[in-house]
């Protein structure tokens, strides 16, 4: 007769499972791989968008220092294309307590010192084509002043050739990224 005895010992030693310390051992592991996760590369994905979002305040700041640039120095300018600038031959500038909206709305502002004080959330946006891309720029913001200045931009309480125009775009991240510009008398 077989020794049976021997052959049950063997099968039972083969259907062992994990000891409380291998598995105390496993949850430490586990533990440390999660922690070193959360403090190591999951902040890096939102450092990640950092420069797309950089790439985008820098495109909304150069298109409001465009779209302000080409509009005419004043309110009281020549728009015909004439030689008298405002401030010449019987002509005045706005004082630099009125600069602003002259009763126009965004769509209608035709001078520079229009978009003194303009901040908004981003609601909409067109681009050059008609297309809304406001999407583009969901949770931005901008802020625009506008002052009579120097020629180094620093900002004057008298009328000068000068008005600086100064961008501030926020992005969702909160980082605030400054744009600013000269728009000359001319």
């Amino acid at each position: 007769m077989p020794n049976t005895s021997h052959i049950k010992r063997t099968n039972t030693s083969n259907q062992r499972g994990f000891t409380l310390i291998e598995i105390i051992i496993g949850i430490v592991v586990l533990s440390i791989s999660i922690v070193l996760l959360t403090i190591l590369i999951f902040p890096q994905a939102q450092r990640s968008a950092e420069p797309l979002l950089q790439q985008r305040a820098a495109a909304l700041g150069q298109a409001f220092i465009d779209e302000i640039g080409g509009k005419s120095f004043d309110e009281n300018s020549d728009r015909q294309g004439g030689l008298v600038r405002c401030g010449e031959a019987a002509t005045t500038c706005t004082a630099p307590a009125n600069l602003g909206p002259d009763g126009e709305t965004r769509e209608t502002f035709d001078d520079v010192d229009d978009y003194h004080q303009l901040q908004l959330t981003v609601p909409s946006l067109e681009d050059a084509l008609g297309d809304d891309i406001a999407a583009r720029y969901l949770g931005f913001t901008y802020a625009i002043d506008v002052c009579y200045s120097d020629n180094t931009g620093v900002c004057q309480a008298t009328i000068t050739a000068f008005k600086r125009i100064q961008v501030t775009v926020t992005t969702s991240f909160g980082q605030n990224f400054v744009f600013t510009s000269l728009r000359g008398n001319y």
